[in-house]
C-alpha cells in the first residue's frame, strides 16, 4: 500500500484546521484511491471508467442513456424493486458521462455499505434495460428536449456548445439529439455495458472509515468486471484556427437576447489552470468583476455576466455569457469589445489584481470542505494528468500573477478577433445586427441543436 500523505487546510466557521489524508493502492489492476472521513458514519464512492461518450459512434446518447438506466431492471429484480431496495437502505447513486470519460457514484449509510455495494455491482453485472423502461425514458428525453424551447438560457448553451466546438471530436452533445435517440435499443445498452464492464480501466474513489475499504471483494468478485481491462479514451485531433463569427439562433417569442462569446483552446492555451481561474475571475467570476461592472452597473445593460476559463483533457474552453434586451444587443457586443481589447492591450492596476487574487484565495479552499468534493477534484486531476500539488500550491502560485500575466492570459483566452459569438433570440435580431454594421452572420434554427 502506498501512503501518499497530503495535507489540505480546511477553514471552518471557526476557523479551526483539519487535515486530510489521501492514500492510493491497487486491487489488482484497480487503482484505489481513500481519503478517511470519520465525522459522520457516511461514505461516498465514486468508479471512474475512462471511456465516455465518444464511444457512441452512430447511436449518440448511448453511454448516457446505458447509465442512467442501470437500475431500470434486471434478471432478478425489477425497475420498482430495486428503486425500493435502494431507498430503504437510504443510498443515493447517480451517474456522470463526459466524452472522455463516466463515473458512476454511489452514497449512504456505513452500517449498509455492503448490502448496497453488492446491489449496485449486480446492476454492472445483470442489467437488461428493458424494454418498456427504455421506451419511457425516450420519451422523457424527447419532451424534454422539445420543452427547452421555453428555456432560452438552457438553448444558448447547447447552440453555442456545439458551436464552439465544431471541428473537435467533442462538439456532438453527451446525451445525443432526438434523431440518434430513437435509434437505440436494449440490446445496444448492455452491449455498451459490457464493453464497459469487459474493456475499459477503472478508478475507485472512496471517501468514509476504513470500513468502506471492505467492499474490495465486492467490486473484484461481484460486478462483473474485468480485472484486466485497460482501455483509456485518448484523442488525437487537430483544430483549424477560427476566425471571429457571429451566430444567430432564431427562436420565437425571445423578448430578449442570450448572448454567449468564447474560444475553443487548444494545447499551449489551457495548461495553465491558475492563470485561467484568475482570468475568470477577473473578467466575469462576481459582482464586482469587470463585466458586471461595466455592462450592469455602469450601463443597465444586463442583470448578470458571467465568464469561465477551464480545461478538459484535451482541449479547454473559454466562455462569457450575459443576456440583453433586443433593441439594446448592438451596444453590449459594443461594450464587450471594448473590455476585451482594453485588457488585452493595457495592464490591469495591480490593486485590482490583487483583489482579485485575495478572493479567489478565500474562496478556492472552502470549495473541498466536504471530503467527498474533495475527492472529485483529486479525480479530475488525475484524469486530466495535474499533479495533486497544484491544489496545494494554488493560493502560492495565484499570488504570483503579475498584470502583465493576466494581460497575456486574457489575449490568449478571451481574443476579441479569435471567438465564436452566439446570439439566441428572434429573426428580427438579424436585421439590427445588419443595420449596426454587423456582417457575415450565420444564421441557425434553434431545432438543429435538438
Amino acid at each position: 500500500m502506498k501512503l501518499v500523505k497530503i495535507i489540505l487546510l480546511l477553514f471552518t466557521l471557526n476557523l479551526s484546521v483539519s487535515a486530510i489524508e489521501s492514500k492510493k493502492f491497487m486491487w489488482e489492476n484497480i487503482e484505489v484511491t481513500w481519503v478517511e472521513d470519520n465525522k459522520l458514519p457516511l461514505y461516498n464512492i465514486t468508479i471512474y471508467f475512462a471511456d465516455g461518450a465518444l464511444s457512441d459512434r452512430s447511436r449518440k446518447g448511448e453511454t448516457d442513456l446505458m447509465f442512467s438506466l442501470l437500475s431500470t431492471g434486471t434478471n432478478r429484480f425489477s425497475l420498482k424493486e430495486i428503486a425500493d431496495n435502494l431507498e430503504f437502505y437510504g443510498v443515493s447513486t447517480g451517474a456522470n458521462v463526459v466524452h472522455e470519460y463516466s463515473t458512476y457514484s454511489i452514497s449512504g449509510m456505513t452500517k449498509d455499505l455492503i448490502p448496497t455495494v453488492k446491489k449496485v455491482c449486480h446492476l454492472f453485472k445483470d442489467a437488461t434495460f428493458p424494454a418498456k423502461e427504455l421506451k419511457k425514458a425516450k420519451r422523457n428525453i424527447t419532451s424534454s428536449m422539445k420543452n427547452v424551447v421555453n428555456n432560452h438560457g438552457r438553448l444558448a448553451s447547447m447552440a453555442f456548445r456545439e458551436i464552439n466546438l465544431s471541428g473537435s471530436p467533442f462538439s456532438f452533445p453527451v446525451s445525443g439529439k432526438l434523431k440518434t435517440i430513437k435509434k437505440v435499443n436494449s440490446k445496444n445498452l448492455q452491449a455498451k455495458l459490457n464493453y464497459f464492464n469487459s474493456k475499459v480501466k477503472k478508478k475507485i474513489y472512496i471517501t468514509g472509515p476504513k470500513s468502506a475499504l471492505n467492499t474490495k471483494n465486492v467490486f473484484l468478485n461481484e460486478c462483473g468486471w474485468n480485472p484486466k481491462a485497460e482501455f483509456a479514451r485518448n484523442v488525437n485531433f487537430k483544430m483549424k484556427n477560427k476566425k471571429r463569427q457571429i451566430h444567430l439562433v432564431t427562436v420565437p417569442k425571445a423578448n430578449q437576447a442570450q448572448v454567449m462569446l468564447g474560444k475553443f483552446l487548444v494545447p499551449g492555451e489551457f495548461e495553465n489552470y491558475e492563470d485561467l481561474q484568475v482570468a475568470s475571475q477577473f473578467l466575469g467570476g462576481g459582482f464586482t468583476s469587470v463585466l458586471m461592472k461595466e455592462l450592469r452597473t455602469k450601463r443597465g445593460l444586463t442583470y448578470s455576466a458571467y465568464a469561465y476559463a477551464g480545461r478538459q483533457k484535451d482541449y479547454g474552453r473559454s466562455v462569457i455569457s450575459t443576456f440583453t434586451q433586443n433593441s439594446r444587443i448592438q451596444d453590449l457586443l459594443k461594450v464587450v469589445d471594448e473590455i476585451l481589447l482594453k485588457h488585452s492591450t493595457s495592464d490591469v492596476e495591480k490593486s485590482e489584481l490583487n483583489k482579485v487574487v485575495k478572493s479567489l484565495t478565500g474562496s478556492y479552499i472552502f470549495q473541498f470542505e466536504e471530503p467527498s468534493k474533495f475527492m472529485q477534484e483529486l479525480m479530475f486531476f488525475d484524469h486530466v494528468g495535474l499533479s495533486h500539488d497544484r491544489i496545494f500550491d494554488f493560493n502560492k502560485t495565484i499570488a504570483k500573477m503579475t498584470p502583465k500575466k493576466l494581460k497575456d492570459t486574457i489575449v490568449k483566452v478571451f481574443p476579441k478577433d479569435g471567438i465564436d459569438i452566439v446570439i439566441l433570440g428572434e429573426k428580427s435580431l438579424l436585421k439590427t445586427l445588419k443595420k449596426h454594421g454587423y456582417k457575415n452572420i450565420k444564421v441557425h434554427s434553434y431545432k438543429k441543436f435538438l
